[in-house]
């Protein structure tokens, strides 16, 4: 589109866009002010994008969750997951005009991406890719922070993945559903076991799990089954532990290789609980088996190793996102696709209940 169609009044682009006061308010419709660059619109370092479509996460509901008002003034745009068109791209991005990108531009202190354009430094923000040709706005939005930080959990592994044996510890969850696709199809690791319920069984199968345990028959019947595993094909070189499930640390002599051996627990960081509606600080902090394991590693009193996951720029990200997508072996978590302009309340409470089965997207065309 042209830059002179764009509603740019006193060097301030007017856009609507999600926002909310604090976390007593819902989610409403605003419109509010982008200052732009006199004559330029923005600077050499920066895109303006045009979002076609976002996607509402667990941390957009700790952020909204938490916040009490008492350091930021005025409405927050909320997100940061977002898949659009490039308006404008400064000379010293990598970008151009007319480019379809997906990214997330997450931060504590600027705008969310829940607007109908946003103006930020690809640089900087922790993702920012090509969409895939073929690949829908809906479907690029729903990927940044879940399939970002899955990919990110086996990419810790200090070694090739291909053969080696790989737990996705909750893989009915986002990022574990992307998190079982990346080990099998990308790491190409010889087995994959996951944990989810039976409902998730299927797609979880489709997305290349070659053993499947499901944890509502309890702990002692999961723990049972890895074991038996383990007798059969050798000890787990990864564990991917995105629901918290830390009954497993207590079995690392049984489960998981050592660290001398590249053994390695990558955890996603998070809450205990899923529904945000009430969320504390409390349900952010680390665990004491994850403390007291981080403590005796470093004075060499444990042989196994576990590493908090936040997401981070990574080159081979979408590298990876590409590969998947072009082989027609990636399966998009989509729970639900809702209307940015009068839904937006709607997605957010489906996500922050913990009902949502997937990404919840939020449309902006």
């Amino acid at each position: 589109m042209s830059t002179q169609s764009l509603p740019i009044v006193d060097n301030k682009l007017k856009v609507k866009a999600v926002t909310y006061l604090n976390k007593k308010t819902p989610l409403t419709i605003k419109e509010i002010d982008i200052p732009v660059v006199p004559g330029e619109i923005i600077k050499p370092t920066e895109l303006l994008v045009q979002v076609k479509a976002t996607s509402i996460n667990p941390v957009d509901c700790v952020f909204k969750g938490m916040n009490n008002g008492w350091f930021t003034k005025g409405d927050r745009v909320i997100g940061g997951d977002f898949a659009g068109l490039v308006v404008k791209a400064g000379s010293e991005t990598n970008f151009k005009e007319g480019d379809r990108i997906y990214g997330d531009i997450l931060t504590i202190k600027l705008r969310g991406s829940f607007s109908e354009y946003i103006i930020f430094e690809p640089a900087t923000a922790v993702i920012c890719e090509k969409i895939p040709e073929g690949m829908k706005y809906e479907e690029a939005g729903s990927l940044p922070i879940a399939s970002g930080t899955s990919y990110q959990c086996l990419n810790c592994y200090k070694g090739n993945l291909e053969g080696k044996n790989v737990l996705i510890l909750g893989a009915g969850t986002s990022v574990g559903t992307y998190a079982v696709q990346f080990a099998k199809h990308f790491f190409k690791a010889g087995n994959v076991v996951a944990t989810c319920s039976s409902k998730s069984a299927e797609k979880i199968t489709k997305c290349g799990a070659d053993i499947l345990i499901d944890y509502t028959k309890g702990d002692r019947p999961k723990i049972n089954e890895l074991l038996e595993f383990v007798k059969v094909n050798g000890k787990f070189d990864i564990i991917v532990d995105t629901v918290r499930d830390e009954i497993v640390m207590d079995y690392f002599n049984e489960l998981l290789q050592t660290y001398d051996n590249n053994g390695i627990l990558t955890q996603v960081g998070g809450s205990y609980v899923i529904d945000y509606t009430n969320i504390t600080l409390y349900n952010m902090l680390p665990s004491y088996r994850v403390l007291s394991n981080k403590i005796k590693f470093k004075l060499g009193l444990s042989k196994y190793y576990i590493e908090p996951i936040l997401l981070h720029q990574c080159d081979t990200y979408g590298k990876a996102v590409e590969t998947l997508y072009k082989q027609n072996k990636f399966i998009f978590s989509i729970d639900s696709i809702k209307d940015a302009y009068t839904q937006a309340e709607e997605a957010y409470q489906r996500v922050a209940s913990g009902k949502a089965a997937g990404k919840v997207v939020v449309k902006w065309y």
